[in-house]
């Protein structure tokens, strides 16, 4: 899904970012069920 985002796809590809974090969180009471995060970071 994070590839067909624009968005979400321009983050994983943007060669400025060296670090990533992600996690996900699973709600079964919820409509989509599983959330998903990530952070980015690079060296300042």
């Amino acid at each position: 899904g994070w590839l067909l985002s624009p968005g979400h796809c321009a983050n994983l590809m943007n060669p400025d970012f060296r670090e990533l974090g992600a996690a996900y969180a699973m709600d079964p009471k919820s409509d989509a069920g599983i959330y998903w995060t990530a952070m980015f970071g690079t060296q300042q």
